[in-house]
């Protein structure tokens, strides 16, 4: 999968969608003038002023004359600004994210320490294929009350995506077709898909408030013809004027502007199925590149189509979000027919594109039976209590292991050979408390140094005794982690992360700055480590806005580029000869051309400013960037603080790392 040419892809969808809007926006300008000539054919006294003349007794012909273009142009601008109004509160709305589309279609955010089979069977799914995609892992959002089996990913940028899955989704596939509908949404994640989703719904929305109007006088005419006529009854309110004034003209201009919401809906379906179906097409591609088994998401599509509900979303907005879900969220006979105004491909063409050797059986969904069968470790009776975990932990803890020795065992207690580390400290990456607990871990100098003591302190100090004791249990097994493990147990962390609160995640990064600080220096891991932190938390606690892409030519950004390799180039060598010679393959790989190694430097301060800079260039340019960064560690073999570097470079630019290094 070309990452970057499809990013260019979606940029100029995005285009065409501005181009689509505009044609819709027009044709309703038309069609309000339209009804408003009509109305005024209609009734010619009503406002007399806003028309060139009255006619008497006029024919159908000249309804035209009724208007003038100052009331064209009037009409005209009401229109834009009434949808422009709309379109602006929508993005307001959405401007939380994916995780305020995600609480709209009524989801419910997933613990990380979630003690629920299924959904610890699908929070780790996530996180698999977050690793296989090189991609942070996203809070994840469960549809409880959606028994039809679909999901969506949402969010203006991957560090602030999220993934929803329905319940149908959770309970009836297999673990298998799971990873092929979560790999799915991951490759709209990658693909700059979420953005224009939500650019789309905004759109959509505005247009189809012409509607949401039309509806509003209609009721309003309505009641007002109720209210009329029972004035009329009444003696001491009769008149002829009130008999002759009724809800008549709002009943009309109502209806006039229903049948204007229902073209906007028309071209809304027109806008959706414009720019939806072929995402889809790559999207499933893209789930068969991150599972490396295409009969995951072949399958997955197979029990949709078995029977039942399907893939059909119950919730009454599902309307204006169906484009963004894995499967049809609305069964229409009508779009069935006319498949130009579909949201989704068939489901056949979809699974014949990835088995064609497909006999046109349907699967049937999964049983719970068959489920714990499947996973058997997350099976109820077979799960380990926190607790008990914790408790060999701290009893390790006062036996004053010494953890430096591999072999050693100590009154029984499991060694460093019987305890899986990784998984342990994956369990705490889950718990908002233990995840910090396991960033600060991760940074503390060697406990026999006088700054592992101070360390210590500002935790203490920062945080009280329940983070320190936290640490404290996490700092054996951290030791025993294999370094190029660091980063992913931080990516496991982020969505437990992500339940802090405001002030927690303000206290966090302070006291982060403090440890790293501790030793008078900063190494490259703290640098990656607190760079990761802010790339993914900040859209979330600061509601940074998405970076818009502004540098498309190499040129201009030669002086950043030439810093970042050299920084990289730099890093990966000990001597000078070394470096120029990774740095020249680097740049003749990517094809920049005029760049000078720079001289080795042990201050970030530069290097933070090019990669900020770097951030706005278009995708194309930071293709060629990332194959220069790999081009570049690949010289003599990818050393573990090479990769953490590199795969930190590509999280701040939103790039995926998959395959720059095999």
């Amino acid at each position: 999968m070309d990452f970057f040419g499809h990013q260019d892809q979606a940029r100029k969808r995005t285009k065409q969608l501005v181009l689509l809007f505009a044609l819709a926006l027009l044709t309703l300008i038309f069609l309000t003038n339209l009804l408003v000539a009509g109305f005024l054919w209609g009734n010619p006294d009503i406002f007399p002023g806003l028309g060139n003349k009255v006619i008497r007794d006029p024919s159908l012909f000249d309804i035209f004359h009724y208007m003038s273009w100052r009331a064209w142009l009037i009409i005209s601008a009401v229109v834009c600004g009434f949808v422009g109004l709309a379109y602006l509160y929508k993005v307001i709305k959405l401007s939380g994210g994916g995780v305020s589309i995600a609480h709209s279609l009524g989801g419910r955010l997933l613990k990380p320490d979630s003690e629920d089979f299924y959904e610890r069977r699908l929070l780790n799914i996530v996180e698999e294929m977050a690793i296989a995609s090189g991609m942070p892992v996203p809070q994840v959002f469960l549809l409880d009350d959606e028994i039809g089996i679909n999901a969506f990913a949402a969010g203006f940028q991957p560090s602030d995506a999220i993934i929803g899955v329905t319940k149908g989704c959770l309970t009836k596939l297999s673990r298998l077709q799971l990873q092929g509908v979560i790999g799915h949404e991951f490759s709209h994640i990658l693909n700059g898909d979420m953005r224009m989703n939500m650019r789309l719904i905004a759109i959509l929305f505005g247009i189809l408030c012409i509607g949401l109007l039309g509806r509003i006088i209609l009721e309003a005419g309505a009641r007002h013809s109720i209210y009329s006529r029972g004035r009329s009854q009444s003696s001491m309110f009769s008149s002829s004027s009130n008999k002759k004034e009724g809800g008549v003209p709002l009943f009309l201009i109502g209806i006039g502007f229903m049948i204007l919401g229902y073209s906007g809906v028309f071209f809304g379906k027109l806008i959706q199925a414009a720019v939806s179906r072929q995402r889809e097409y790559l999207a499933d591609a893209s789930a068969v590149q991150f599972t490396r088994d295409p009969q995951a998401i072949a399958e997955a599509l197979k029990v949709i189509g078995y029977g039942g509900v399907g893939s059909a979303i119950g919730h009454s907005r599902r309307e204006e979000f169906s484009h963004a879900f894995f499967g049809n969220a609305i069964y229409s006979h009508f779009s069935s027919h006319f498949g130009f105004l579909s949201t989704h491909p068939k489901l056949e063409e979809r699974i014949r594109r990835i088995d064609k050797n497909w006999d046109g059986e349907w699967v049937q969904p999964q049983t719970l039976k068959q489920a714990y069968d499947e996973s058997p470790q997350l099976a109820p009776q077979n799960k380990i209590r926190p607790e008990e975990l914790l408790t060999g932990v701290a009893a390790a803890m006062s036996a004053a292991i010494d953890f430096t020795a591999p072999n050693s065992t100590v009154e029984g207690i499991p060694t460093q050979n019987t305890v899986d580390a990784e998984s342990e400290l994956t369990n705490a990456a889950h718990d908002p408390l233990n995840a910090r607990g396991l960033c600060y871990a991760l940074l503390l100098a060697p406990n026999s140094s006088l700054v592992h003591e101070q360390q210590l302190d500002l935790i203490q100090q920062y945080c009280g005794d329940g983070l320190l004791q936290s640490v404290n249990q996490l700092i054996p097994l951290v030791a025993r982690l294999d370094e190029s493990k660091r980063l992913p147990m931080i990516d496991k962390a982020i969505p437990a992360l992500k339940l802090l609160s405001a002030d927690q995640y303000r206290n966090f990064k302070q006291l982060l700055v403090k440890i790293v600080q501790a030793d008078g220096k900063i190494d490259l891991f703290e640098w990656c480590l607190y760079r990761m932190i802010l790339q993914y938390l900040n859209p979330t606690f600061d509601k940074a806005k998405a970076i818009k892409a502004k540098y498309g030519n190499v040129k201009k950004l030669s002086s950043e580029i030439e810093t970042v390799l050299s920084f990289v180039a730099n890093h990966g060598h000990d001597s000078l000869e070394g470096a120029l010679k990774s740095f020249a393959i680097a740049a003749t790989t990517a094809g920049f051309e005029g760049l000078q190694l720079q001289a080795k430097t042990s201050s970030f301060k530069s290097f933070n400013v090019a990669l900020d800079t770097l951030t706005q260039a278009f995708p194309h340019v930071k293709g060629r960037i990332m194959k220069a960064l790999a081009a570049c560690v690949r010289v003599n073999g990818v050393e573990v603080a090479e990769r953490e570097l590199v795969q930190t470079i590509a999280a701040i630019l939103e790039c995926p790392t998959p395959d720059l290094f095999d």
